[in-house]
């Protein structure tokens, strides 16, 4: 449950940030092709080469880990 929390605070600040008028992208460790992209690294840093905020989610996507451990 703790990454599935931690994908919608990720939704929730993408909201955010577009209505501030900022392009972002939410990329998440576990697959959740609905509403966000896979961790690709090099997509990740695509996507800052266009100036567009990159919003990680799910932590390493492995259960009995906390979130927090990727930080």
């Amino acid at each position: 449950m703790g990454m599935l929390g931690t994908v919608m605070n990720c939704l929730a600040l993408q909201d955010f940030l577009e209505k501030e008028g900022i392009d972002s992208r939410v990329q998440t460790a576990i697959t959740m092709g609905q509403v966000a992209e896979p961790y690709i690294p090099l997509r990740a840093v695509r996507h800052l080469e266009k100036g567009r905020v990159v919003i990680f989610g799910a932590g390493m996507g492995m259960p009995y880990f906390s979130t927090d451990t990727t930080a």
